[in-house]
């Protein structure tokens, strides 16, 4: 039976005549056949170049129809007037013309957006060129002024005189002055005498305007003197108010 297996002894002379590690009976590598989803993927150009060339040829057999067919229907017809003719022609080609003038105007579309795109892109590099300038003008006066406070503050210093004319102090020497000990307590504020200066300078009659460190002077003139005038505003008011009273009670007496 061609189905069962061979003796042993005749399997052995088989091996022996053919030998082991033998290739399948019958099998070719070049008989493979691939999948088709690799097939699909190795053969997608030809099969694209195939189907683009279809379509080329099937629309050059439809354009050869439609103008042969255009060509017959722009021929006048038997009994037709001529201004009916006329009207056919236009409505054939209507669509041409339109196509026409809609390929024409995006064109002056696209050439007016360019023309537009390029006006902004230099107005944006003119803007930011005199922004840099501008900023430069400003960083270059800053320096100047900087250079320039810095040599007068050089030169008071060498004159020995601040910025509003006073006499400068020679600058004290703290660390070769006495420690203080611990527990220290001051025995009175400290004295502020340029303050003061300048109290007299502005007019404030505040006797504590010089001790005040930091103080505003001409905010402080600036609050009283507001003081001042409410209270002379309400001290008329009032007084007016008191009159009217007054004349009022007379009255009906």
């Amino acid at each position: 039976m061609p189905h069962k297996r061979a003796k042993r002894s005749v399997r052995d002379t088989q091996n022996k005549e053919t030998g082991f590690n033998n290739a399948p009976s019958g099998y070719r590598i070049d008989n493979e056949q691939l999948p088709k989803g690799a097939m699909r993927v190795l053969m997608g150009g030809q099969i694209q170049a195939a189907y683009r060339d279809k379509k080329k040829r099937k629309r050059g057999d439809s354009d050869k129809d439609g103008d042969k067919s255009k060509a017959e229907e722009l021929k006048i017809r038997p009994g037709e007037r001529l201004g009916d003719f006329h009207r056919r022609v236009d409505d054939s080609m209507r669509r041409d013309i339109n196509s026409t003038i809609r390929s024409n105007t995006s064109e002056k579309a696209a050439k007016r957006m360019n023309k537009k795109l390029e006006e902004e892109a230099s107005s944006k590099e003119t803007k930011k060129l005199a922004d840099k300038e501008k900023r430069d003008k400003k960083q270059r006066e800053a320096a100047e002024a900087e250079a320039e406070r810095a040599a007068r503050a050089a030169q008071e210093e060498e004159e020995g005189q601040d910025s509003d004319g006073e006499t400068m102090k020679p600058v004290k020497d703290f660390a070769a002055a006495e420690r203080v000990r611990l527990n220290d307590v001051a025995q009175a504020p400290p004295s502020l005498p340029r303050m003061k200066r300048q109290a007299k300078r502005y007019g404030v009659e505040d006797s504590n305007a010089g001790s005040r460190v930091g103080a505003p002077l001409m905010r402080q003139m600036e609050l009283e003197k507001e003081r001042q005038r409410v209270i002379n505003l309400y001290r008329a008011q009032k007084g007016k108010r008191l009159e009217d009273w007054v004349s009022s009670k007379e009255k009906g007496e």
